[in-house]
This record gives C-alpha cells, structure tokens and sequence, in this order.
C-alpha cells in the first residue's frame, strides 16, 4: 500500500518512518486481508488488537508451514542416505565372494555405482560409508583420503 492510499483511507497524516511501520504491520497481516478493511481496523484499538490477532495466527500459520517442510527435507534425506547405502551395498555385492579375477565391466559397473552414490550424499560421505563397509577405494578415493587427512 503507498503512503498516500493509507493517509486517504485513514485520514491520518504520518511521516515516511511511521508509515514504514504502519506498512510492515499491513504486510505482516498476510494476504487475508485487504487495505480497506487493514485502514478500518488501524483506526480505532480494537481494530488494532484484531491487526496483532491476524499477525499472530499470520505467524503460526508461517511456523506450522516451515516445521511440515523441514519435516519433509528431513524425511528426503533420509530417503538419499537409504539410497546411497543401497547403491554401494549393490557394488559391494557385485564385486564380493568371488575368487577369480573381476571382469572389466563388473569393476566399471561397480564404480558407476560408487559414482552415484557420490552424487547423492557427497565423496566424503561415500568414503565412510565404504570404510564401515569394509570395502576397498578407488585411487581417486584414496587421493582424496591423502589431501584431506592432513
């Protein structure tokens, strides 16, 4: 709302600064409310004590939308560090228990599946993982175990 907009509909006069906080007020009362109804109710104290109401169930509203979504991301990475561990128990399983040499394509596919696992939880936490596994590293692993390690 402009300044101009709200002194018309008010009949109050105010300086820049205060109709700075008269607009941070206005905005804080979300969208469900508009600037007619807002200007009715700025003008007496009840409406003002209904202003701070609608701030307060405006700010719930905020809180209640932000803890579902950290809820949400929380459960998504919990999904991505599922995967992950899956993705290199597979490689795991590809190359274990056998006695004779691993062909070209079982080592190529296995780290493709190391590479993924990169990719959704990170190289460092790959490396872990891999460790608790008991699983050996690549040379591009244990590069990064040397430069990291110091």
């Amino acid at each position: 709302m402009l300044k101009k907009e709200f002194e018309a509909r008010t009949n109050l006069s105010m300086t820049v600064e205060e109709f700075n906080g008269v607009n941070a007020l206005y905005m804080a009362c979300g969208d469900g409310i508009d600037k007619d109804k807002f200007c009715k109710l700025y003008v007496t104290m009840d409406g003002r004590l209904e202003l701070l109401h609608r701030i307060e169930r405006e700010h719930q509203r905020v809180k209640d939308a932000l803890f579902d979504k950290e809820m949400l991301h929380q459960e998504a990475m919990e999904i991505i560090s599922d995967a992950a561990d899956a993705v290199l128990e597979i490689g795991k399983d590809l190359l274990d228990g056998q006695t004779v040499e691993h062909t070209d394509r079982e080592v190529f596919a296995a780290r493709q599946l190391e590479k993924k696992a990169w990719w959704l939880v990170g190289k460092k936490e790959v490396i872990k993982r891999k460790a608790k596994m008991g699983m050996s590293f690549s040379e591009e692993e244990i590069d990064y175990i040397n430069d990291n390690l110091k």
